[in-house]
């Protein structure tokens, strides 16, 4: 599996000089976490909607440039889906940017285009869902994951949030999502469904 065969082509932009708060407002009903920065094709940068909401509440005056990362992790459109698995599961990130071997931008490799070769390549019958888990001083990550593990047929992926440590998702197939929301309730944990796309 190869992440130019899964790759969301034509991925929204922005520019070095469009001004910050105009692009936290326009990510924020789109729900985008980040956004490759480009410049005459070439990808010169990244920025997320964490750094703008940090960046913005001490300036408004400000930037894309002023706010992105200059130096953004990125992968080739020929390298494996578990590569670009590996490296969003390591850095905790939500997607990466795919380039040319002269830094134009190609297209982005998202956590649901993974899933969706993962699906794929096992056959699955179901869906993945994506759960968001509240943890409490009761259950561990691990014990969590063990639970959801024994009420579904596979466990794709799990991390936990950036801003958030308490907080963890979880991509699964054909959970018995009762059997786990009623065991979390119980050891003072929530859950939720997490709409994809």
């Amino acid at each position: 599996m190869l992440v130019k065969d899964y790759m969301t082509l034509y991925p929204r932009t922005v520019a070095p000089d469009d001004g910050a708060e105009d692009i936290s407002e326009m990510m924020r009903p789109l729900n985008y976490r980040q956004c490759p920065v480009v410049e005459e094709g070439k990808l010169v940068g990244i920025v997320t909607a964490t750094d703008l909401a940090n960046a913005l509440a001490d300036k408004k005056d400000i930037k894309v440039k002023d706010v992105m990362v200059t130096e953004p992790v990125t992968i080739m459109k020929d390298a494996s889906i578990e590569s670009a698995s590996e490296i969003i599961r390591v850095k905790n990130f939500n997607s990466l940017p795919v380039v040319s071997e002269n830094n134009d931008l190609l297209g982005i490799i998202t956590v649901t285009d993974i899933l969706d070769a993962l699906r794929t390549t096992f056959s699955f019958t179901d869906k993945p869902i994506k759960l968001e888990v509240n943890m409490s001083d009761t259950l561990g990550l691990f014990d969590v994951l063990h639970l959801i593990q024994n009420n579904s047929e596979k466990v794709i992926s799990f991390s936990s949030a950036p801003m958030n440590r308490s907080v963890s998702f979880f991509w699964v197939v054909d959970c018995d999502l009762g059997r786990v929301e009623k065991v979390l309730r119980e050891n003072k944990c929530t859950m939720s469904v997490v709409p994809t796309e």
